[in-house]
Formats: structure tokens, C-alpha cells, sequence
């Protein structure tokens, strides 16, 4: 049994969902949207669990917004300078 990619392709339909099958048994689900890819990758016991669909889905959820919350780097930001004063 594999995890339900309808079910999958359902929760996310903004993006573009594929699964591919790895070789220890497990499947690695990539989601793409506007060239950026989130993977997850789903072990093999957790193939066989009904219930791990919506495990898989919350998962895939979380690791979307992290990727959201990841701010670019500015140009000339570092840190701050230890000869600087600092004042609290």
C-alpha cells in the first residue's frame, strides 16, 4: 500500500505533486510550486497506516510554511560589529 497521492494532490492543488518510490521501500513526495520544491520523505512502515496520510499532510504543511518563514539575506547585513558600542 503507498500513501494516497489523491488524497495528497488534493490537500495541496496549487502545487504539482509526484511521488517517487525509493529503494529501501519507501516514497519520497515532492510538491512544486513556482520552482521551489518541498520533499518529504515517507518510510516504508508507514506506508501500510491508513491514518498516516493526514500525518503526511500536516508534515508537508509545516515544512511549507517553514520554507515561507525563511527570510532572503540583505545585501551588507551581518553581524554586528564587536567594536561597536553597544548601549541598552
Amino acid at each position: 500500500m503507498t500513501v494516497c497521492l489523491k488524497t495528497i494532490s488534493a490537500a495541496f492543488p496549487d502545487h504539482v505533486v509526484t511521488a517517487q518510490q525509493r529503494a529501501d521501500g519507501g516514497q519520497l513526495i515532492i510538491l512544486e510550486k513556482d520552482g521551489v520544491q518541498v520533499k518529504r520523505s515517507i518510510p516504508s512502515p508507514q506506508l501500510s497506516a491508513p491514518v498516516r496520510t493526514e500525518w503526511v499532510i500536516s508534515a508537508i504543511r509545516r515544512d511549507i510554511e517553514g520554507a515561507a518563514a525563511v527570510s532572503p539575506v540583505v545585501a551588507g547585513r551581518g553581524a554586528p560589529s564587536k567594536t561597536a558600542p553597544v548601549h541598552v
